[in-house]
């Protein structure tokens, strides 16, 4: 059956449509006219409707080119239902780095929005009822903030069970639970019966090419499995699943030596890094893990102050399988295939 039209920003995407707008948002003081970018490609054929956005704080640059490269490797023909892309939700955020919003409040945190509201909550508002409320699934990319590279793997909350299958369709290697309670933007997705994937890897301000192509392959896994384009999904891994995550802090100041890499898996008490003077190497504080569990996170700045996250830690319902699926994943990264 035939694809319908969708009206977005006031203008009608055919059928068969491939279409770059622009989404008026609120104006700065100095007048100038502000407007967020969203690519639509309309298919020929009917299906679902889905959402791929970065940019919630303006720095995730691996989810920028992630959805710009995916809106260029669809056609319309080829495409059962609708893709809608937003390569940058917070342009403010992307043109005005590091400041998020001008008063300085989360967009992710002003969900569902308020017309009448401060910026964020205009420019959630506007999302919300512009794009939000036109989709059937919605995936966000995410990176670590800056200095914090992260693992690639995704978020969903695992009471959905059609997110559940989603998220292990998209092939990353692990694959953690979120509480809804914990952002606004997830709450909103729940009210409105949207299934969300938070993919997320690399580091804010950074391009990583694993973490895009990662990216990349597992939106369109997820469209193959919502049948939105053809093909089989490749089982390259089998993922794991994450119930818990945390940061472990420095215990103290100093020059962080890392001993472990992402995705390894580690022990309580296992020696993960030692914090040394800058000066010199004596007296280095020793950093144990103080749980068991698979690293995926690491912080990567040199310089570090006591009290800061250094490791993040996602603790498994059973950690053999998950060491066993996160070796399978590195034997086939790029480098270990030449």
């Amino acid at each position: 059956m035939r694809n319908a039209n969708l009206k977005i920003c006031d203008v009608n995407v055919h059928s068969g449509e491939k279409a770059t707008l622009a989404l008026p948002l609120p104006e700065q003081y100095s007048c100038s006219p502000m407007y967020m970018p969203i690519k639509v490609i309309n298919g020929k054929q009917d299906g679902p409707c889905l959402l791929a956005f970065a940019m919630l704080d303006g720095n995730e640059f691996n989810g920028l080119e992630i959805v710009n490269q995916l809106f260029d490797s669809i056609s319309a023909n080829d495409l059962h239902g609708t893709l809608i892309t937003v390569p940058a939700l917070n342009v403010y955020g992307l043109t005005h780095y590091p400041k998020i919003s001008p008063g300085g409040a989360s967009i992710s945190d002003s969900f569902p929005g308020d017309e009448h509201g401060n910026f964020s909550e205009r420019i959630a508002y506007i999302f919300t009822e512009e794009i939000l409320k036109k989709v059937d699934y919605c995936i966000e990319l995410q990176t670590g903030s800056l200095n914090h590279q992260i693992l690639p793997h995704v978020y969903c909350n695992f009471d959905d069970t059609q997110a559940r299958k989603l998220a292990k369709a998209f092939q990353a290697p692990v694959i953690t639970e979120v509480e809804t309670g914990s952002s606004k933007l997830r709450q909103t997705t729940e009210n409105l019966s949207i299934p969300l994937l938070v993919y997320e890897a690399g580091e804010a301000m950074r391009f990583d090419q694993e973490s895009i192509q990662i990216g990349l392959e597992g939106i369109i896994n997820v469209m193959r499995k919502l049948q939105m384009l053809e093909g089989e999904i490749e089982d390259k891994v089998s993922p794991v699943f994450s119930k818990d995550e945390d940061w472990l802090s420095s215990p103290s100041s100093g020059v962080l030596h890392t001993d472990v890499s992402l995705g390894e898996s580690i022990k309580t008490g296992d020696k993960i890094g030692r914090l040394s003077d800058p000066f010199s190497n004596e007296n280095a504080t020793i950093v144990k893990s103080k749980l068991d569990g698979v690293v995926v996170g690491i912080n990567r700045a040199p310089l570090i102050q006591e009290g800061a996250s250094i490791f993040k830690v996602a603790s498994f319902v059973d950690n053999e399988r998950a060491e066993a699926a996160l070796e399978e994943w590195e034997d086939l990264k790029p480098d270990a295939e030449e």
